[in-house]
């Protein structure tokens, strides 16, 4: 948004990234302050949505007039309902922000009608008025790179080389939408000189949904990485779709200077696999870790427990699958009804053995959270089974040292899921 809004010259602007430099509010609020802007634009997934806001109260209270503009996947969601729960938000961007939000910037610096810019959600007269949804970018090599040079220099940078998922899981939101919008090779081996060359970067994220969705399109990024000796300067890693991975592939990435792999798997029972939306088959998964463990590529594998009408006996095969697949880094996460969702939907009509427990957004955690039960089991049965999933893993496949860097690495959240078990609330409820 920044990279966008700063090729017209009639704005200034100034990010701050408080969790990049571990900034407290009141910290937060004195860079804030000495900026003196005259919009303040806030992104929150749903489980930082009440900070966001939080901090937007203590902005207003210094700075009445300033406008505080929230955005992200959660507004983007529930646009109306956002606005209604945090009155400290005065307007909010749906979807992608950048073009809205240069639109927005414009409109209110020249005093021109909010209403007819699309992907604003704003009051009226004490009315919540969402305006037509923004069209997409479907030419993204129009969308300048990001403002890296606004930000502190950093040892891991994200980068995006496409936006949108064709796939509509049930669990996910999908706020790039079904259509796959890449940018040019060029411009992405642009952006990755760019960073290597200006930063002390040490690795690439690449924030794609689907990394290799468009196989072709990849492998020659791959060989254009390898081409301009970017597979010599990064360490990168992606997040893809088992479909989308073969022998070939797994191959060339590791050449190009690919480190590891994240593969969405969620169940290990069959027929759950399939009311996913995700697409996938227990072949393709089979394949894809096979794939992977052939070019000795690091594979981090995501599991969802709590699937629709799960049982202590299908959360075994997915226990089961993952021992078998016996990926360098499981993550089970617990199913969350994040807004916009199929589950959510599920969750809210009491579908699927779904009750839902609370709207506090903090407990929207996929790791620690507690938003959902099941009505066949408990919440405290369901934590123990996340534990004994990572127990399993790494002892059935007797890789004690790794289960126990593990445990040092995550110590933080497992210590939250443990006191969870236990039924000891953390000290800010």
């Amino acid at each position: 948004v920044a990279g966008y809004i700063r090729q017209f010259p009639e704005f200034e602007v100034k990010i701050i990234d408080c969790k990049f430099e571990r900034l407290n509010f009141d910290d937060t609020l004195k860079r804030v302050l000495k900026f003196n802007p005259d919009i303040v634009g806030l992104g929150a997934f749903t489980n930082e949505i009440k900070p966001a806001a939080y901090l937007a109260r203590l902005i207003k209270e210094q700075m009445p007039e300033t406008v505080i503009v929230a955005g992200g996947v959660h507004l983007t969601a529930i646009p109306e309902r956002t606005l209604d729960e945090f009155p400290e938000f005065d307007i909010g961007v749906v979807g992608e922000g950048e073009v809205t939000f240069y639109e927005l910037c414009y409109a209110l610096k020249y005093k021109k009608s909010l209403s007819e810019i699309n992907g604003l959600v704003f009051r009226d007269e004490g009315k919540n008025i969402v305006t037509s949804p923004r069209e997409r970018v479907l030419d993204q090599d129009s969308v300048p790179f990001p403002a890296w040079d606004l930000l502190p220099s950093a040892q891991k940078y994200v980068v995006m080389s496409l936006r949108g998922c064709p796939f509509n899981c049930i669990f996910c939101m999908n706020p790039n939408g079904r259509v796959v919008r890449t940018r040019s090779i060029d411009s992405v081996i642009e952006e990755l000189k760019l960073i290597s060359n200006n930063y002390d970067t040490k690795e690439i994220m690449f924030g794609d949904e689907l990394f290799s969705v468009d196989m072709e399109r990849t492998k020659l990024l791959l060989n254009e990485m390898i081409k301009h000796g970017l597979h010599k300067k990064l360490r990168w890693w992606i997040q893809t779709h088992v479909r989308f991975v073969d022998k070939e592939m797994c191959h060339l990435m590791k050449k190009a200077g690919c480190v590891k792999m994240g593969l969405g798997i969620e169940t290990g029972d069959e027929e759950k696999l399939k009311n996913t939306g995700k697409g996938t088959t227990m072949d393709m998964i089979v394949k894809a870790r096979q794939a992977a463990k052939e070019a000795n590529l690091f594979v981090e594998t995501y599991f969802i427990i709590g699937q629709p009408d799960e049982t202590l006996a299908s959360m075994k095969k997915t226990m089961d699958l993952a021992v078998k697949m016996n990926p360098d880094l499981p993550i089970f996460g617990i199913m969350s009804p994040y807004p916009g969702t199929e589950i959510a939907r599920m969750a809210a009509n009491g579908e699927a053995g779904y009750k839902l427990v609370t709207t506090d957004w903090n407990e929207y955690n996929k790791q620690i959270g507690g938003a959902l039960e099941f009505a066949s089991l408990s919440r405290k049965q369901i934590e123990i089974m996340q534990v004994k999933a990572y127990t399993d893993v790494f002892l059935k496949n007797h890789r004690y040292l790794d289960f126990l860097k593990f445990l040092w690495h995550y110590r933080v959240g497992a210590f939250t899921v443990f006191k969870k078990m236990l039924g000891l609330k953390p000290k800010n409820e």
